[in-house]
C-alpha cells in the first residue's frame, strides 16, 4: 500500500531527520548520485530507478548476493529446458503474497511479462530485453503455479535475461488492472509512481529528485528474522561534496564517491572505502551518420581510435579505479575473455596522423585537418570523468591538427542531441542487463536492422549482425566464442566507437554497516545488509 507523505525538509537536514527515529528503527540512509525516473519496472532503464524496484519487485529467478555466474531461484523454485532451447517451464513458489496482500499465482507472472511486451517501453525502450525472444503469445499458465515460455526462436541468454528486475520484476495483474491497466505503446502513470510488489521493502514515499523511503514489507516470504534494516532512505542527486560530509559525519550508510575523491579518503575512521568489480564500460561514440561527412569514413575512426589516450584516461579521469576494455565485450562478462581477450588499439598519435594523411584528410595551410571544421564531443556535465576525458583527448587531437567543439551539458541534452546529426563524438556509460555477451554486443555495435544501435551512431557491419545473432541462438559455447571473436575483429577494424574502460564502482560504506556487498548486476540488495 502506497502511503503519500508530504513534507517539508531542508535537503541538508534529511538524513538527521530520518536518523532521528526511535533506537529500535534500524534505518540505512543511501546518499545516490542519482536520480529516479520511474517505479515501473516495464519501462524503467536508469541506474537510480534500479535500486528501489530491486529492493521492492522480484523475478523469476535471480543472482546470489556478489556473483554474476551462478543463478538461483527466486519467484520460481525450479525450472526445465526442452532439448530444443525453445521451451522452459517454471514452477512458481507457494505462499508468496504482494505487498498489498494478494497472492501470487501464474497469472500473474503471464501478465506481466504479456504488459511488457505491449506496453513497449514506450520512455525508456527496455522492452527490447524481451522482444528479442518473445511474443504475447510466448507465456501461458499450465496451472496455477507453472508458467511456460515458448520462445520465438533458440536465446542461449534466456536463463539470465529474466533475472534482471528491469522490465521482468513480477507485478500484481489485480493492482495494474485496478489503476488504468495496460495500454499498448503507453505507460502506466499510476505504476510509473506506485510499487505493489513481492520483495522485502516497499515503497512508503517518493519525492521526486529529493528522496524515496522504503519499509520493511511485513509479508516478505523470506522473513524477517535476524537483523535487517527496518528503513531505507535513499536521497537522491546528492552532490560528491554533500555525499561525503555526511560519510565523515556518520549521517550516511551508504555514499557513492566519485573515482577523484576516493583516494583522499582511504584512512577515514567511520567509514571505509569499498571498490566492487563490475562490468561497467566507457564508451566513446562516433556519429557515423553525422552532418560531418568525414564521420562516415572508416579511416577517420580508426585514426581517432589511435588517438585516443587510454592509459592516461584511466589513470588520470578513472583514478586508477578502471582497467582496459578489449572490445564491445568485457572480459569480466561470460565469454568475454575467451572472444575479446586483447587490445586492438593503444595510444599511437604518429600512427593517426599517418592514416589521415594517407586517406587525405591533410592539414590545411593553418595547419588543420577537415579544413578547420571542429569535431562536435558531447559529454555530461554531471560526470567529473567525462570532463577529465573531454580535456585530455582534445588536447591529442590539437597536436594532429583536430579541432574539437566540446559541449558538456545536462544528461536530458545528451539524449536529445544523440537521436539527432549534429554531433560527432559523444561519451556514453553502460551498465550491465544479464551476463552475456549480446547485452553488450547488440546494443553497441549491432545495427538497429537486428535491435541494436542504442547509441545511435547508425553503424551498420552485416558481419557483425549475422555472427551476433548466431552466438545468441546457438547452443554451442565453441560456437559463440567464435562468433563474438568475429564481432571483435570487425568491429574494431571499422569502429563506431571508443572501447575506454571498465571502470568499478565506488562507495563510503558505514562502519555500522556489516555484510555490505555490490553485485554487478544487481547493485545494492539491502536485504542482506546487516545494521551493526
Amino acid at each position: 500500500m502506497i502511503v503519500a507523505v508530504v513534507a517539508i525538509i531542508v535537503a541538508a537536514g534529511l538524513a538527521n531527520y530520518f536518523l532521528a527515529q526511535p533506537p529500535a528503527s534500524k534505518i540505512l540512509v543511501y546518499y545516490s548520485q542519482y536520480d529516479i525516473q520511474s517505479l515501473d519496472p516495464a519501462d524503467a532503464y536508469d541506474s537510480g530507478s534500479f535500486i528501489p524496484i530491486q529492493n521492492c519487485y522480484e523475478t523469476l529467478i535471480t543472482y546470489p548476493v556478489e556473483n554474476i555466474t551462478t543463478l538461483l531461484p527466486d519467484l520460481a523454485t525450479s525450472w526445465t529446458v526442452s532439448n530444443d532451447g525453445l521451451v522452459y517451464t517454471f514452477n512458481l513458489r507457494t505462499g508468496v503474497t504482494f505487498s498489498n496482500g494478494d497472492p501470487l499465482t501464474s497469472e500473474d507472472v503471464v501478465y506481466s511479462f504479456q504488459r511488457i511486451l505491449t506496453m513497449n517501453s514506450p520512455s525508456s525502450g527496455v522492452a527490447w530485453i524481451d522482444s528479442q525472444e518473445m511474443n504475447s503469445a510466448s507465456i501461458k499458465a499450465l496451472d496455477t503455479y507453472t508458467v511456460q515460455f515458448t520462445l520465438t526462436h533458440p536465446f542461449s541468454p534466456f536463463l539470465e535475461t529474466l533475472a534482471t528486475v528491469e522490465p521482468n520484476g513480477i507485478v500484481d495483474k489485480a493492482a495494474v488492472e485496478a489503476h488504468g491497466g495496460v495500454v499498448a505503446n503507453q505507460d502506466n502513470s499510476w505504476m510509473a509512481e506506485n510499487a505493489t510488489c513481492t520483495g522485502p521493502y516497499e515503497i512508503q514515499s517518493w519525492t521526486r529528485s529529493q528522496q524515496v523511503v522504503m519499509i520493511k514489507n511485513p509479508s516478505y516470504w523470506q522473513g524477517w528474522n535476524g537483523p535487517h534494516y527496518d528503513k531505507i532512505v535513499m536521497l537522491l542527486n546528492q552532490q560528491p561534496s554533500t555525499a561525503i560530509s555526511a560519510a565523515k559525519s556518520g549521517d550516511a550508510t551508504i555514499a557513492d564517491i566519485p573515482f577523484d575523491q576516493a583516494q583522499a579518503l582511504a584512512n577515514e575512521t567511520n567509514f571505509k572505502i569499498v571498490s566492487s568489480p563490475v562490468p561497467r564500460t566507457k564508451l566513446m561514440t562516433f556519429n557515423v551518420n553525422s552532418t560531418h561527412a568525414f564521420m562516415a569514413d572508416q579511416n577517420v575512426r580508426v585514426a581517432l581510435s589511435w588517438a585516443f589516450p587510454y592509459d592516461d584516461v584511466i589513470q588520470q579521469a578513472f583514478k586508477g579505479y578502471a582497467v582496459p576494455l578489449n572490445g564491445a565485450v568485457p572480459t569480466q562478462i561470460y565469454l568475454g575473455q575467451e572472444s575479446m581477450s586483447s587490445k586492438y588499439y593503444s595510444f599511437d598519435l604518429q600512427k593517426a596522423a599517418t592514416i589521415l594523411d594517407q586517406a587525405g584528410f591533410t592539414k590545411n595551410a593553418n595547419g588543420l585537418r577537415f579544413n578547420g571544421t571542429p569535431l562536435t564531443l558531447y559529454s555530461q556535465s554531471t560526470t567529473a570523468w567525462a570532463t577529465t576525458i573531454d580535456e585530455l583527448y582534445q588536447s591529442e587531437l590539437s597536436k594532429i591538427g583536430i579541432v574539437t567543439d566540446i559541449h558538456s551539458v545536462p544528461p536530458s541534452t545528451v539524449y536529445a542531441v544523440q537521436k539527432t546529426s549534429n554531433w560527432d563524438l559523444m561519451i556514453v556509460n553502460w551498465g550491465p542487463d544479464y551476463n552475456d555477451p549480446s547485452d553488450y554486443a547488440l546494443p553497441f555495435v549491432g545495427s538497429t536492422a537486428v535491435g541494436g544501435d542504442t547509441y545511435y551512431t547508425h553503424y551498420n557491419n552485416s558481419a557483425i549482425d549475422n555472427a551476433i545473432l548466431d552466438a545468441m541462438q546457438t547452443q554451442s559455447r565453441d560456437k559463440e566464442i567464435a562468433d563474438y571473436k568475429v564481432v571483435w575483429d570487425a568491429s574494431n577494424k571499422d569502429p563506431n566507437m571508443i572501447f575506454m574502460a571498465v571502470t568499478t564502482n565506488i562507495a563510503a560504506v558505514s562502519n555500522t554497516l556489516s555484510n555490505y556487498s555490490y553485485n554487478a548486476i544487481i547493485t545494492y540488495n539491502f536485504y542482506f545488509y546487516t545494521p551493526v
